[in-house]
């Protein structure tokens, strides 16, 4: 059997289908805004590295659908430039030049500088997974991640790491193979680096961290509150704290 629809059933399921994206990228910006909000409280408050914290965007005819959402948190600046920016909606990757650092409008974007002990709290929010869209579910990753060094390399706490701004949205994706990697693991991102301060040039040029608190996820469907919202922001805290202290 044949089903007809008609000019007027094609029309309302484009609107519901647009209108539920929106409601639920609307919702999204709203978790990640809370979890922002929450970190940033005392005590230890933590709060987003400039350019990291990615949303769906402002512009509701042009709403941006991504699979996932990440940001990095280090502790608080008092750095009014980076608080003006952090929520800047950067071009994804593979819009932008490895080499180009200039958001629109064409301002060039300092590069960003990573020190080899520095630890960092990572966040993945994961929506949809194609590879298994029937069994995945949505869900809050995060880990503290540290002693950053190169592919394989050792850790060596005198280096620095210089990379372009949008390469540190690349950072928190790498959570994604998290699923086989056991508390100390070392994880090998996608970040590529321009150069390291106090090493020799090499062919190596991915990001690497150890992960000495492993990694944590939460359902998204149990943060149906403020209040759930602020126990995440509370364990990921005491994840924080405890790794510095074990340091």
């Amino acid at each position: 059997m044949t089903t007809t629809t008609t000019r007027e059933q094609f029309a309302s399921a484009v609107a519901m289908a647009i209108s539920s994206v929106q409601h639920l990228y609307r919702e999204v910006d709203r978790l990640l805004t809370g979890l922002r909000d929450s970190l940033a409280e005392e005590p230890h408050p933590l709060a987003p590295i400039r350019g990291t914290l990615q949303k769906s965007g402002r512009d509701q005819t042009r709403l941006v659908v991504r699979n996932e959402y990440g940001a990095l948190f280090a502790p608080v600046i008092n750095d009014e430039e980076d608080a003006e920016e952090e929520d800047e909606d950067l071009e994804e990757d593979g819009d932008e030049g490895e080499d180009d650092d200039r958001p629109r409008g064409g301002r060039k974007r300092a590069p960003a500088e990573i020190a080899a002990d520095q630890p960092l709290l990572a966040v993945r929010v994961a929506l949809y997974d194609p590879q298994r869209h029937d069994s995945f579910e949505p869900q809050v990753q995060f880990a503290v991640m540290s002693e950053w060094a190169l592919g394989k390399a050792a850790a060596t706490p005198e280096q620095r790491f210089i990379l372009a701004r949008y390469m540190l949205r690349r950072i928190p994706k790498a959570l994604a193979a998290s699923a086989t990697l056991a508390k100390g693991s070392r994880l090998v991102t996608r970040a590529t680096v321009k150069r390291v301060v106090g090493a020799k040039k090499g062919d190596e040029r991915r990001l690497a961290c150890r992960l000495p608190a492993g990694v944590e996820a939460v359902p998204l469907f149990s943060l149906d509150s403020a209040e759930g919202l602020d126990r995440l922001a509370a364990t990921m805290k005491n994840m924080w704290q405890q790794t510095v202290k074990n340091g």
